[in-house]
């Protein structure tokens, strides 16, 4: 049953927490939850397109792996700058009107990327997607963790993150089928459509956060909140509840560095640019790397897809468990092995169901470590800078995002043998378990020993 607030608990009540029920989820919370799913499987889509796209690029240009390895940094680099600066703003003008933004911004930017007729142009245009990107991930995220229940969370957020693997895993199917008959513009004149659809349908559909309203009550917004609230089966409220203290705090930034959080922070940061750099690495160079090796296009794509598998399946697993394990110690057990398995990875010799195998575990442990950050960000931060929290966690770890494709760039251009440097690619998420070990924080503690 849901809390039915009186008199007195209306004048107190200041969090959305007070309108979701504890174990079980409303029509309205599934459709909220649903569509960010939804979101992040173009996201995944839109993001490694490019990956899949990318052999056929470089031999229509002639493209050294250097180069390649910059025009995989620039959506990078786009999503870190989009994370630390658009993501805030979710903080600011809600979750909400930031999403039907950056989708806007997607449609434009993939279209735009299908036109491209150079090198400059085609960075620039993955600049431009990658801010997009970057922003819509603090967002759904927050509104994931926002309209989820306490106990059920850590697995909500796994679940919208893992659907990034499934967009990912589309667009390399898309990608297999498509490219040589259409070229590969055609797949990011596909991304630019489905993303208009999806503006349509989330403008209709996808409400605004009620953590978001209430934290920030906009003007006229009570009307907005008590339509929410009704949906959600509470009572509605006559008046704004009364805030607290430490709702009266100060948001931004310097919030994430006060007291005990801004060690929180650093570890954070830490791991989660350790985490970017190594999957990012694997994500975009794996299908290059296999077809150098003397493997076939379409054969590189499925092993590239099969991390993908792997990294959905892995997600799925360890939101479920973290509500029993905890989010420290699985995250740290996921990284160490993501490490082990890219060292087995360099030596293995290229028999493709070999290769598809190890892969598969990659994806298995890597992805889903480091979308385990993710409930991590959520879990830290209140309401006030919970977007904001996120947005610096992704944008700061996706630095390594950025320094891993180039760098795996510069070392294969160098002639470095493929054991050699995952060798050395592989000491990031070393060092990601590490400081995901020493995030002691009571909020990543188990929330139950059965649920989800």
């Amino acid at each position: 049953m849901l809390p039915v607030l009186n008199e007195t608990a209306m004048s107190t009540s200041t969090t959305a927490e007070h309108y979701i029920a504890k174990d079980s989820f409303s029509k309205f919370q599934i459709l909220a939850i649903s569509l960010c799913a939804l979101i992040n499987v173009f996201d995944g889509f839109d993001a490694l397109a490019i990956a899949y796209t990318a052999p056929a690029i470089s031999t229509e240009w002639s493209l050294s792996p250097g180069a390649l390895g910059v025009v995989f940094s620039a959506g990078f680099f786009g999503m870190a700058i989009g994370a630390l600066t658009l993501g805030m703003l979710s903080d600011r003008i809600g979750r909400r009107k930031m999403i039907l933004f950056s989708l806007a911004a997607l449609t434009l930017t993939m279209a735009l990327t299908s036109t491209a007729g150079s090198v400059g142009a085609l960075l620039g245009y993955r600049f431009m997607s990658g801010l997009a990107i970057g922003a819509m991930l603090a967002s759904i995220t927050a509104m994931t963790a926002e309209y989820s229940p306490d106990a059920k969370r850590n697995f909500m957020i796994c679940i919208v993150q893992g659907t990034y693997a499934i967009g990912a895993t589309l667009g390399g199917l898309a990608t297999a089928y498509l490219i040589e008959d259409h070229g590969w513009r055609f797949i990011f004149w596909i991304g630019a459509v489905f993303n208009g659809c999806l503006f349509v349908l989330i403008y209709f559909l996808l409400p605004e956060s009620l953590a978001f309203l209430l934290n920030k009550r906009p003007h006229n917004g009570l009307p907005r909140v008590n339509a929410i609230i009704a949906k959600l089966g509470g009572d509605t409220l006559a008046a704004w509840p009364g805030k607290t203290n430490q709702e009266n705090n100060t948001g931004g930034v310097k919030a994430l560095l006060q007291n005990d959080m801004k060690k929180w922070s650093l570890l954070l940061w830490v791991a989660t640019f350790s985490a970017m750099f190594g999957v990012y690495f694997l994500m975009s160079w794996i299908p290059k790397i296999v077809i150098d090796a003397g493997v076939s296009l379409e054969k590189a794509i499925w092993v590239g897809m099969s991390m993908n598998i792997g990294g959905l399946i892995g997600i799925l697993w360890l939101g479920y468990r973290s509500a029993i394990s905890g989010l420290r110690s699985i995250i740290t057990t996921f990284m160490g092995l993501a490490g082990i398995l890219m060292i087995v990875f360099g030596f293995l010799q290229d028999v493709v169901p070999v290769l598809m195998v190890v892969a598969v575990a990659m994806g298995f442990f890597g992805q889903a470590g480091f979308i385990g950050l993710y409930s991590v960000a959520a879990r830290l931060y209140p309401t006030r800078i919970r977007a904001t929290g996120i947005g610096w966690a992704i944008g700061l770890g996706r630095v390594g995002a950025i320094i891993g494709p180039s760098v795996a760039g510069v070392l294969i251009g160098m002639g470095w043998d493929r054991a050699a440097y995952f060798a050395l690619l592989s000491l990031p998420f070393f060092a990601g378990a590490v400081a995901i070990w020493l995030l002691k924080a009571p909020q990543l503690e188990p929330t139950g020993t059965t649920r989800a």
